[in-house]
């Protein structure tokens, strides 16, 4: 039998380290609510085939569990609370980041979770993709969204979209950038003994503090005020699609069509790319150049 080490519970999924080189995601239950997110997870692997953007799936045939190559250097999250990057890695990493999202959008997959924690650090220190569990695809609805700290205020009853992803896309560069997601101190910091407590009357008044930090930046992203990224690197493309993002959300009675959808992807990909080469000498022209693209479309549809 494999030699299996029990790496966490989640609220559908076991997860296991197998051999010392696979990351097994089982469901917790037969139910079908645990079984949909590895069906999920194991679908979108088999529509991304090999990528080197992408972490590596080894189960592409299986919808009982999902294997995935284990990385041992971690996520980027955690790696980034632990090391110093040098500005060339951090460079190399922004771009990489976005060449990722850039890749699955071309498949017509919206992550719709993204955060610094799902990208991956290989053996040649590159960054890859993953946890597709929640993620959406042409005739699959998105089984959830965002933390509110990457989350484009929106109608959550509509399915998730790319500019969607775009707006977690630059909070998540953000997080690389600086080392905390955007308006981390609006959360409270919280003792060890209340995090650990099994007391409901505890459990719901933490439940409750959160949640009025996520409806506070909510109200704030919606305001379009943002976290200062002035002095950033990359400030100029975080910021910019972060009002992009809200352009574009606002504009839907536009009624965009897919293809739309996918124009705004590649304009923003390449305004990227373009301000990582000199990203000061872009920054007055970048957010300018977000705020026309939705406007343009919608009056020329």
């Amino acid at each position: 039998s494999d030699n299996q080490t029990l790496l966490s519970i989640g609220i559908f999924a076991e997860v296991y380290l197998v051999d010392k080189k696979i990351i097994r995601k089982a469901p917790r239950s037969g139910s079908e609510e645990h079984i949909r997110p590895i069906v999920r997870e194991a679908d979108i692997y088999a529509i991304l085939g090999n990528h080197p953007r992408i972490a590596q799936c080894i189960s592409l045939r299986r919808q009982d569990y999902v294997d995935v190559q284990y990385y041992p250097l971690g996520d980027l999250a955690d790696y980034r609370q632990t090391n110093a990057i040098a500005p060339d890695l951090q460079s190399r990493w922004f771009q990489q980041i976005i060449e990722a999202v850039t890749f699955i959008h071309s498949h017509d997959i919206i992550h719709s979770d993204l955060a610094l924690r799902q990208f991956f650090i290989d053996s040649d220190l590159n960054v890859r993709l993953g946890d597709f569990n929640s993620s959406q695809y042409p005739g699959h609805p998105a089984l959830g969204y965002e933390k509110a700290s990457h989350c484009l205020p929106r109608d959550y009853d509509m399915p998730n979209t790319v500019m969607s992803d775009l707006f977690a896309l630059d909070s998540t560069l953000y997080e690389l950038v600086t080392g905390v997601i955007p308006y981390h101190e609006l959360y409270p910091v919280e003792p060890e003994e209340i995090v650990r407590s099994s007391d409901h009357t505890i459990i719901r008044a933490r439940i409750q503090r959160q949640h009025q930090a996520d409806c506070e930046i909510e109200a704030r992203y919606r305001e379009q005020r943002f976290p200062d990224v002035s002095q950033t690197f990359g400030g100029d493309v975080i910021l910019g699609c972060w009002k992009g993002g809200l352009y574009y959300s606002r504009a839907s009675t536009c009624s965009l069509h897919s293809n739309d959808t996918k124009h705004l992807a590649n304009l923003v990909f390449i305004i990227c790319c373009v301000a990582l080469i000199d990203y000061n000498h872009h920054a007055n022209t970048l957010d300018t150049a977000i705020q026309d693209i939705v406007p343009n479309i919608c009056i020329n549809r």
